[in-house]
């Protein structure tokens, strides 16, 4: 009983979850492979969070974010001409595997899409800026 109260009271205090991942690693795709995976790599501020809610489906609670990124650089691939200067868009499903992320902070990601729009493999190598300066060292050293 002491062990199960303990572990609760770390995960309330602990800071942010992520989802369950194959192999349950974090991450579990090398930086090489989400490169080739996705279909461009920048760095962004997120400037804000709208959430998306189907009252049918789920009354209570919401089924999706949308958040704006200012994109400040990009790194890999070639974005759509329009998020150049202004906002990428990104859709976020309301459920243990969305990629956390907060309003004001830096981003380094790596943008997949598909019929929902563009988003995050909340596996992937995807992080706050400040604890990324090694996977953008990777990503410069693939481009050589």
């Amino acid at each position: 009983m002491v062990r199960f109260l303990l572990i609760a009271i770390l995960l309330c205090i602990s800071g942010q979850l992520y989802a369950y991942c194959e192999g349950g690693k974090y991450p579990n795709i090398s930086v090489a492979e989400e490169i080739k995976e996705s279909k461009f790599v920048v760095v962004g501020k997120v400037t804000s969070r709208r959430i998306v809610v189907d009252s049918e489906s789920d009354p209570e609670g919401y089924e999706a974010e949308i958040f704006q990124v200012s994109v400040e650089s990009v790194l890999r691939g070639r974005p759509p001409k329009y998020v150049m200067g202004q906002y990428l868009s990104l859709f976020n499903f309301n459920a243990s595997s969305r990629f956390p992320m907060a309003v004001g902070e830096k981003y380094l990601l790596f943008v997949s899409s598909g019929s929902d729009g563009f988003w995050i493999n909340s596996c992937g190598n995807s992080a706050e800026f400040a604890d990324s300066q090694e996977t953008i060292r990777l990503i410069k050293k693939a481009r050589r």
